[in-house]
């Protein structure tokens, strides 16, 4: 379970997440962040903290040529795919002022606003809708929301922009 929290504002990509790690019946908080810069690309994971690692660390991430969607498809999911195999959770993606989402399929899908991901993502998405105000303290709110309603989401929330 976790909660990251994508969100365009003004031609920027913010993603945020929570410090969440569990397993069947314990939570811990790590410092290890969910979110992360990686070349022209800001992530933020779900799932196994392992690939997230893989990914931060040892990934090659081509720059982005072409149309983007399209690198997407074609560059970027490949790329994760050759970390990730079948282990695979959700991923949101932030370039050139554009929204991703990677799901456990690995189908790409394009958001113009809003987008979350993991366990408290109903919840980060009740609260996104409508909302108003500084993106960060949006973001903050609908992580906070997550947590207040999932037993898998836990502060500190970590935010990065691009």
């Amino acid at each position: 379970m976790t909660c990251i929290v994508g969100l365009v504002d003004k031609g920027k990509v913010y993603i945020g997440g929570d410090s969440a790690a569990i397993d069947e019946q314990a939570i811990e908080v790590r410092a290890n962040r969910k979110v992360f810069r990686k070349g022209d690309y800001l992530l933020g994971f779900t799932g196994s903290f392992r690939i997230g690692q893989l990914l931060e660390h040892s990934a090659t991430l081509h720059k982005p040529e072409g149309e983007l969607m399209q690198h997407m498809v074609t560059k970027l999911v490949p790329a994760v795919k050759d970390i990730a195999g079948k282990s695979m959770h959700e991923l949101i993606v932030g370039c050139d002022g554009r929204l991703f989402k990677i799901d456990s399929s690995y189908a790409v899908a394009e958001y113009g606003d809003y987008v979350a991901a993991g366990g408290g993502e109903k919840y980060a998405l009740g609260k996104l809708h409508g909302s108003k105000g500084a993106p960060k303290t949006r973001i903050l709110a609908a992580l906070d929301a997550a947590q207040a309603h999932c037993a898998g989401v836990r502060a500190p929330f970590h935010i990065e922009v691009v």
